[in-house]
């Protein structure tokens, strides 16, 4: 029951009810021209479904089914959230309220995207939306380097001086300044890299030819002494392979596009007129 408790004690609960009883109290002292008594108001119906999906969340809530009493309550605790919603909506408390407005905007796009999750795309639907998307399936391109770093400032006769070391077999571990890079990279893919390096640094090292050393190349650091050693290029993952991918992406493409549709068709209903100075 003390879940019960803290949902009575919901601000926005509170708020609907002070507005009911506003209401009613207007109806009091101020009554119309005849004061016969009010014809009884639409029904409330509480389905079958309505009370599988309360006992339902009790259940999942205190791991058992609700008693006799507890049912009775919840039973109660419906009737009373429905009348105060339904009284609240024709008080008109839901006109310009923010949160109001975008929780049933929020509705209206899972209505949507539920319909999409209940179709089933054929084998044809996501052998075409792979080939239309190849992009979101890439394997990212890779690269393994070495580098020597030469500081924030290079001498360019210091770097030949390097450079023809190198390239006779100098050990390159003793060669450059001190840093806490680290002098060989492991295959690492371009979010890695940059991380490392700074942004723009993988397309860098992208150019450059296999296991020669080249130089200077600039990073967020300074400048380096590259040798790249290994560089796989982006390559297109089978569809076998992402599979279960292309009917995620699929699902939600279709989602959009339903909702897209759907906006479209409501909008056609209205006539949309904007101030005179935005026109």
């Amino acid at each position: 029951m003390s879940g019960l408790r803290q949902f009575y004690r919901q601000p926005l609960l509170h708020f609907l009810l002070l507005g009911a009883l506003i209401f009613a109290a207007y109806g009091v002292v101020s009554p119309g021209p005849e004061t016969e008594p009010e014809p009884a108001g639409e029904d409330i119906i509480v389905t079958r479904q309505q009370l599988d999906r309360l006992t339902d969340e009790y259940s999942a809530t205190w791991q058992r089914p609700p008693g006799p009493d507890e049912l009775e309550a919840l039973i109660d605790g419906y009737i009373r959230e429905e009348i105060l919603v339904r009284e609240a909506l024709r008080l008109g408390l839901d006109q310009g309220d923010t949160v109001i407005r975008r929780r049933l905007a929020q509705k209206m796009d899972f209505l949507a995207t539920s319909a999409a999750r209940s179709q089933q795309p054929t084998e044809q639907d996501l052998a075409d939306f792979y080939a239309a998307n190849e992009s979101y399936y890439l394997q990212p391109g890779r690269i393994a380097f070495e580098q020597v770093f030469l500081g924030s400032t290079v001498d360019e006769e210091l770097v030949e001086e390097l450079l023809e070391n190198l390239r006779k077999g100098a050990n390159p571990e003793q060669l450059g300044k001190r840093t806490l890079l680290p002098f060989r990279m492991r295959l690492a893919e371009k979010a890695r890299i940059e991380s490392l390096l700074g942004e723009g640094s993988f397309e860098k090292l992208n150019v450059l030819p296999l296991n020669q050393w080249q130089g200077p190349v600039r990073s967020g650091y300074g400048a380096h002494l590259v040798r790249v050693t290994e560089n796989q290029p982006a390559e297109l993952r089978a569809f076998e392979d992402v599979r279960e991918d292309v009917v995620t992406d699929w699902t939600q493409k279709k989602a959009q596009d339903i909702r897209a549709d759907a906006l479209e068709a409501m909008r056609q209903r209205y006539r949309i007129v904007l101030p005179e100075d935005t026109q």
